[in-house]
C-alpha cells in the first residue's frame, strides 16, 4: 500500500494455491472450501506467523495487513494467536494490520466487542475492509476502534466516468474517515486517471496494479532494502481489451526513423517494445506497411517500452483485424490478454 506522497508504507499478505494438476485456484473458491472444511482458521494462523516473520525481515516503517475471516474472529483464543506470532517473530505490534470485514458485525453482540477491545490491547491495527459492499452501518463506526477504512475497488471502477456518482461515495468516505481520524485506502487503483481521483478526493493511501502488482517474498524485500519510493505508471484511463501480438514495425520520430515490436494492440492504442529515449507526451507515427501507418502520442514511457494510444480509433473488422488506412494488420494467433 502506498502513501498519497507515493510511499511504500506496507504490503497485504495474499494467499495463491498453484495446483499441481489444476493450475491456479481462484481464492473466491479454495477460501470457501477451506472455510466449509473447517481449515480456514489453521490457515489463517500460518499466515499471520509467515506476515510476522517477513515483517521481521523489513524495515520498521513497513507494515503488513492479513485478513482475518469471520469465522477466526470469533475465535476467542485469536488475541493470543496475534500476540503470540508478534512475539516469536520479535516484530512491533503496531507494524500488523488486520483486515475486518463487515460480516462480522452480522451477529452484533458483547462478544464483538470484547474482541475488538483484546485485539487493540495486543497493539495492532484494525482495518474495516471492503467497505460499502455489504451490510453497511454507520452505527458500528463509532463502536469499533479501526485504524483504516478500505474504500472497495467496486466504487473505484469508473469512478472517472462521465455521470458517475462512485466519486461522490469515496468522497463522503474519506470526510468520514477523517473527522474519525482514520486513514482510507482506495483499493483496486489501476489507472492514472484513478489515482489522481482518489487523490483529490483526500484517500491517504492507494493500493492497486498502477504501482506493482502481487510480489513474492524475496521481491518484497527487495522493494524494502531499496528506495521506497514508487512511480506510478500505466495507462491513462480505463482500456479496452488488447490483444496479444508480436509484429515488426517502423516508427517515425522526430524525423527518426526507428524500428520496434508491437506487443499487444486495441482499437485504442499499443504497447511498444524497443524503442528507446521516447519520452512521454511525444507524437509517434506508426507504419505496419507502406499503406498502413497510425498516428499516436506517447502515454507513458519507461526503459525500451512505450505505451501509444492512438490519434483516432482503429476500426475492428467481423474476422479480429484491425483497419489501419487503406491496409489492415492480421490478428494474433495466440489468446486474447
Amino acid at each position: 500500500m502506498y502513501a498519497a506522497n507515493e510511499k511504500n508504507e506496507g504490503y497485504e499478505a495474499l494467499l495463491r494455491w498453484n495446483h499441481p494438476k489444476r493450475g491456479w485456484i481462484s481464492t473466491e473458491k479454495f477460501i470457501a472450501i477451506a472455510e466449509d472444511a473447517g481449515l480456514i482458521d489453521q490457515m489463517g494462523q500460518w499466515a499471520l506467523r509467515t506476515a510476522c516473520a517477513d515483517l521481521a525481515t523489513w524495515p520498521e516503517t513497513i507494515r503488513c495487513a492479513v485478513n482475518v475471516s469471520p469465522l477466526q474472529f470469533s475465535n476467542p483464543e485469536l488475541p493470543n494467536i496475534v500476540a503470540n506470532a508478534l512475539a516469536h517473530a520479535g516484530v512491533d505490534p503496531s507494524r500488523l494490520e488486520l483486515e475486518i470485514t463487515e460480516s462480522v458485525f452480522l451477529n452484533d453482540s458483547s462478544g464483538t466487542d470484547a474482541m475488538f477491545k483484546a485485539l487493540k490491547r495486543v497493539g495492532v491495527r484494525l482495518a474495516l475492509d471492503d467497505f460499502g459492499t455489504g451490510y453497511s452501518s454507520l452505527g458500528y463506526l463509532k463502536k469499533a476502534p479501526f485504524d483504516k477504512i478500505k474504500i472497495d475497488q467496486s466504487f473505484v471502477r469508473g469512478a472517472t466516468e462521465d455521470g458517475s456518482r462512485n466519486g461522490a461515495i469515496i468522497a463522503s468516505i474519506t470526510s468520514l474517515a477523517e473527522a474519525l481520524d482514520m486513514d482510507t485506502t482506495a483499493e483496486g487503483v489501476e489507472t492514472l486517471d484513478e489515482l489522481e481521483l482518489v487523490r483529490l478526493l483526500g484517500c491517504s493511501h492507494v493500493q492497486g496494479y498502477i504501482f506493482l502488482k502481487p510480489l513474492d517474498t524475496e521481491q518484497a524485500t527487495k522493494l524494502g532494502q531499496g528506495s521506497l519510493a514508487a512511480a506510478a505508471e500505466g495507462p491513462r484511463a480505463a482500456r479496452t481489451p488488447r490483444q496479444v501480438l508480436l509484429r515488426r514495425v517502423a516508427v517515425v520520430h522526430q524525423d527518426n526513423r526507428l524500428t520496434a515490436n508491437i506487443r499487444n494492440i486495441s482499437e485504442g492504442g499499443a504497447l511498444l517494445e524497443g524503442l528507446w529515449n521516447v519520452p512521454a507526451g511525444r507524437k509517434i507515427r506508426i507504419e505496419f506497411e507502406a499503406d498502413q501507418h497510425v498516428m499516436a502520442h506517447v502515454r507513458w514511457s519507461r526503459e525500451n517500452r512505450v505505451g501509444v494510444e492512438f490519434q483516432a480509433p482503429l476500426q475492428r473488422r467481423s474476422d479480429g483485424s484491425f483497419a489501419v488506412l487503406s491496409g489492415r494488420i492480421e490478428p494474433p494467433t495466440v489468446a486474447t490478454a
